[in-house]
């Protein structure tokens, strides 16, 4: 076994049992070695846009998560909304541009957020409280991408929901010390606050959770995701993105979700193996 990954997932596989040789990165020389099954958990480009994906599908090896093809469409935060919004899902108003002399700019009448059309862990992400600096915005998005999303800021709570095989996981409210969850906010200790189970009623948390599972299906994903949205005053319930390489740390929001219903770490991990070798 090979684990893209750190040392939590490689422990837990240890313990599990598993034959398992760790890899920071890709390297060509694994797909000469005879592997069972890889285990991902690279993030950003390469890792969740389906590239990796294809070059073990070519090779015939077997991989946690979903397909080349809707890893590609999930990394495409344009596409999943465009998806979103033609099956009635609520999703920000949004503009998609490749450089900050679009026409199409001067007519934005909400609050953005800039943030890269393609990448991961909130990389090259703004929330502009000045209009006057959303051409600075967009240059910085424009850095880690060939396109920024610029996304209507929705004012409520960052929630999140996991999807292991046909189930979602309990919801967990993020409450950034922040405005927003930005990158600092998710890999700094201390920045955030995590509440799982979120405090919502029965019935609102159902339907989040039927939404997320639902996307998780639009999109065709496998075995695991996480799905994310902003929960406004009218607990109205906002799609933002779907990740379909979670983090995967033992502190991870997709672990913390898992714990919640009974799998520690190791079991969750064994399941996502399992589920994967499959599909």
């Amino acid at each position: 076994m090979s684990i893209n990954s750190g040392k939590a997932i490689i422990n837990a596989c240890e313990k599990l049992g598993y034959n398992v040789q760790g890899f920071d990165g890709f390297d060509e020389s694994i797909l000469n070695q005879k592997f069972h099954f890889i285990f991902l958990a690279l993030h950003g480009t390469f890792g969740e846009d389906g590239s990796i994906q294809k070059i073990l599908e070519q090779n015939n090896i077997k991989y946690n998560g979903s397909n080349s093809i809707s890893s590609e469409h999930c990394f495409d935060k344009n596409f999943t909304k465009i998806l979103a919004k033609k099956n009635n899902i609520l999703t920000p108003e949004w503009l998609l541009v490749d450089n900050k002399e679009d026409p199409n700019i001067s007519n934005i009448s909400f609050k953005p957020i800039v943030k890269p059309n393609k990448e991961g862990s909130t990389i090259g992400f703004s929330l502009v409280e000045d209009i006057n600096s959303l051409d600075i915005a967009i240059d910085e998005s424009l850095k880690h991408g060939e396109n920024s999303l610029i996304e209507e800021y929705i004012s409520g709570r960052e929630i999140t929901v996991s999807v292991l095989g046909n189930e979602s996981l309990p919801i967990i409210e993020i409450r950034p010390h922040s405005d927003v969850y930005d990158y600092k906010s998710k890999y700094t200790k201390g920045e955030s606050d995590y509440i799982c189970p979120a405090n919502l009623d029965d019935s609102l948390s159902k339907d989040i959770q039927d939404t997320a599972l639902r996307i998780h299906n639009l999109l065709d994903c496998k075995v695991y995701s996480r799905v994310d949205f902003r929960l406004d005053k009218e607990n109205r319930f906002w799609l933002l993105e779907i990740n379909t390489l979670p983090g995967m740390t033992e502190t991870s929001l997709f672990p913390m979700a898992a714990k919640v219903i009974g799998l520690n770490f190791e079991d969750l991990i064994d399941k996502i193996i399992k589920l994967s070798l499959e599909k």
